[in-house]
């Protein structure tokens, strides 16, 4: 694991998007019911959404999990499945395991065009740290695995022969008996190196090729508590699997369209860390499974940047900077040493038509978000598109 950075502990999660065929996900509940087949928005309308009779229809639902109350990170909150990383996920045995399908350096996960700015966590040699596997596949495994523990859900394949290693296609997962998961979710909890052990004993080995990476987000340093840099993967499935929370770490799970998530956060119903409600946003511009599938198999070897949100304190509110933004640090410390505000006496609307640039978030209350963007995403990704009171505004 990466010494360097001791401020931020590094973790990994993952976006499960599942087909929901010829139905959408009622936003009370996990349930679902017929619908009309999906309408397409209007083009004029494709940047700002002002109500859900405007929106298509989704045909696919994503995970979230609500956080324990006694969680000393993020307690109530939505988050995708995922965790800290463990030793054992930079284990040499999975080397072994992966031997009769791939080898190091890349596992046949294929060579990410990204250079100069890929995100240093994934980026960087494992070797010097002691370990043969990158962290790209340590990473993948992270996820796999907290995924499992927090949501019953095994994103695994078959240890044989003809196992297919593509990631193309959503992909359809391997059941196993429900009985013998349970036994192995609290050992995996206890110790996180009992993964390998339930991927030996089942014969299987963890589908790290069908995440695919997403994004790479630090913990902002104006946060109490704990800190993370989390890379974020998504994952396509073809249908919703058995899901069941922990009662431990998760103590609820939905699974509901990127939409309806982003109301259920405008109306208060519960709450959305900024990461993924940014990453939600971004879903609700492919609202067919058909072309998200599509758009993660076009750029699964483009990379992504690593983000670091900054704060801007203006005298009505306050904006959350991203990169590209003119009021963004050229050079943000991303050792984490010293937290990073920005203030200011002028309103947050002054400070925006200042600039040229803009790639930020502004908030005059917890639930009452707008986003500004005007740049070109990075490396062939999407903007969000929000609703209700979040609104996209390209300017």
């Amino acid at each position: 694991m990466n010494r360097d950075f001791k401020h931020w502990k590094e973790a990994a999660t993952v976006i499960l998007a599942s087909c929901v065929r010829n139905c959408f996900l009622n936003r009370d509940s996990t349930s679902t019911q017929a619908c009309q087949p999906p309408r397409s928005v209007p083009k004029r309308e494709t940047n700002v959404i002002h109500s859900w009779l405007e929106m298509p229809v989704f045909d696919y639902a994503v995970l979230m999990l609500q956080r324990s109350a006694k969680s000393s990170f993020l307690p109530h909150a939505q988050v995708f499945p995922g965790g800290t990383v463990s030793s054992s996920d930079f284990s040499s045995e999975w080397i072994q395991m992966f031997q009769p399908f791939c080898k190091p350096p890349n596992f046949k996960l294929g060579t990410v065009r990204q250079t100069s700015k890929r995100a240093p966590t994934l980026a960087m040699d494992r070797r010097k740290l002691g370990s043969e596997i990158p962290g790209e596949v340590a990473f993948r495994i992270c996820a796999i695995r907290e995924t499992f523990e927090e949501s019953g859900i095994l994103l695994v394949k078959p240890n044989a022969s003809e196992t297919c290693l593509s990631s193309q296609g959503a992909i359809k997962l391997t059941q196993y008996g429900q009985k013998e998961l349970i036994h192995w979710r609290p050992l995996m909890r206890k110790n996180a190196a009992n993964f390998i052990k339930l991927c030996k004993q089942l014969d299987c080995i963890p589908n790290i090729w069908a995440l695919m990476e997403w994004s790479n987000w630090l913990s902002p340093t104006y946060m109490e508590g704990k800190h993370f840099d989390t890379a974020f993967f998504i994952c396509c499935l073809q249908e919703i699997p058995f899901t069941v929370q922990d009662g431990y770490e998760t103590v609820s799970y939905n699974w509901m369209s990127p939409p309806d998530f982003i109301d259920g956060y405008n109306s208060e119903k519960f709450y959305i860390p900024s990461p993924q409600w940014y990453e939600l946003g971004r879903l609700c511009r492919l609202p067919h499974f058909q072309d998200l599938q599509q758009f993660c198999h076009h750029r699964a070897l483009e990379g992504c940047e690593r983000w670091l949100p900054i704060r801007l304190l203006a005298s009505d509110g306050y904006a959350i900077l991203y990169p590209g933004d003119d009021l963004y640090p050229e050079d943000p410390d991303y050792t984490g040493k010293k937290e990073i505000n920005i203030t200011s006496s002028k309103t947050l609307e002054q400070l925006r038509l200042e600039v040229t640039k803009l790639h930020r978030v502004e908030l005059r209350d917890p639930h009452d978000i707008m986003l500004y963007v005007n740049i070109e995403p990075q490396y062939k990704h999407l903007h969000p598109l929000t609703m209700g009171s979040c609104q996209n505004c390209h300017l």
